[in-house]
């Protein structure tokens, strides 16, 4: 891989993006309060992508093809593959969905370069090298990193509810390691994956800075799954009925905490360091917001964690409240966009950073 050759190459910026599907139509007359919101702020999130003009878009997600305690990686090596699929959930919202094009050429190279430097990591070859298949944990993501991409694309065929993007940006599309299969090994796993995922972002902004291309990271997750929840909702905003023991609708008294933690973590608001600049604090995600995941539920902590890694001590300036304040020479990100909500069981945040061309 190309060592980068400008300044404006390599990781260029990085979306948080919840997967939610309710989020997809905000014109549906039964939303939970909070949807609309969720659904205006990752359109502003998708029209500064398109700004940003990646050439590839490197996903991870918590809901994909996963392994046991392994990173997967989609396709590596597989040239003219694709992936596409739907954000069906409950029956609902099938009409969604995304068709991409995956990167087998680079994303090869970036497998062999995890390989060689971290444990279980793995790649996956689908169906012979045809395209692979996607469902909400992808689907809605990329729909809102992709949208208003697509519709500025020569040629191409997306609509308000299909986004199809087949030349550029390329994507590569990463599953996060599950927990396990026992209890025993779940909570043996939370603890080590700790440290585990936090290398797994430091290796991946290593690789990133060698590269020629403009990349965006996009980490798919939302938050606690343990709020409480109204009776009230259409079901199809409830939790499964197989599933009320583990999201009774009364909550937990950890999910408001672990949600406050994650937000605080992402805004910096404890880790001021110069000039309102901030870092992404270590201490908050690992030990306090990591302490009572396993009683919070967040399939995007694994993201976080790999977020951690990647932003490791790097200055970040604030500027979701005044985008008109001078940009301080002195930060290496810009956050511009960040909400959290919580319209049903779990609770949902996007954020977006942006690299700091003008540093």
């Amino acid at each position: 891989m190309a060592k980068s050759l400008s300044p404006n190459s390599g990781l260029i910026g990085i979306a948080y993006l919840p997967h939610g599907t309710m989020l997809l139509d905000p014109n549906r007359e039964d939303l939970p309060d909070g949807v609309q919101s969720l659904h205006s702020s990752c359109m502003k999130i998708s029209e500064k992508i398109a700004e940003l003009d990646p050439d590839l878009i490197i996903l991870l997600t918590p809901h994909g093809i996963n392994l046991h305690q392994a990173i997967n990686i989609y396709q590596p090596g597989i040239l003219m593959s694709g992936a596409s699929g739907n954000a069906e959930w409950n029956s609902q919202w099938s009409d969604y969905s995304v068709d991409v094009s995956l990167d087998g050429e680079t994303c090869q190279d970036l497998y062999l370069y995890l390989k060689q430097r971290l444990p279980r990591v793995e790649g996956m070859l689908a169906f012979a090298g045809l395209s692979v298949p996607l469902r909400w944990g992808e689907v809605v993501p990329l729909y809102f990193a992709l949208h208003k991409l697509a519709f500025n694309t020569e040629g191409n065929n997306s609509t308000v509810k299909h986004i199809s993007i087949q030349s550029r940006p390329k994507v590569i599309i990463i599953a996060q390691p599950m927990k396990g299969t026992t209890n025993e090994a779940r909570e043996t796993y939370i603890e080590e994956q700790r440290p585990f995922l936090v290398e797994f972002g430091r290796l991946i902004r290593s690789w990133c800075n060698k590269s020629s291309q403009r990349i965006l990271l996009v980490i798919s997750g939302d938050q606690a799954h343990t709020h409480a929840w109204s009776t009230q909702l259409p079901t199809i905003y409830q939790p499964h009925p197989s599933c009320f023991s583990k999201f009774p609708n009364s909550g937990t008294e950890y999910s408001k905490l672990f949600d406050e933690f994650i937000h605080n973590w992402i805004t910096g608001k404890y880790r001021k360091l110069k000039n309102e600049l901030f870092s992404l604090d270590e201490e908050l995600l690992l030990n306090q917001a990591g302490n009572i995941e396993k009683f919070a539920l967040s399939c995007g902590y694994v993201g976080s964690l790999t977020m951690q890694g990647v932003m490791e001590n790097d200055l970040i300036q604030n500027r979701i409240d005044d985008s008109s304040k001078p940009i301080d020479p002195s930060s290496y990100w810009l956050l511009t966009n960040c909400i959290s909500s919580c319209p049903t069981y779990y609770g949902m945040m996007a954020a977006l950073y942006i690299r700091n061309f003008e540093q």
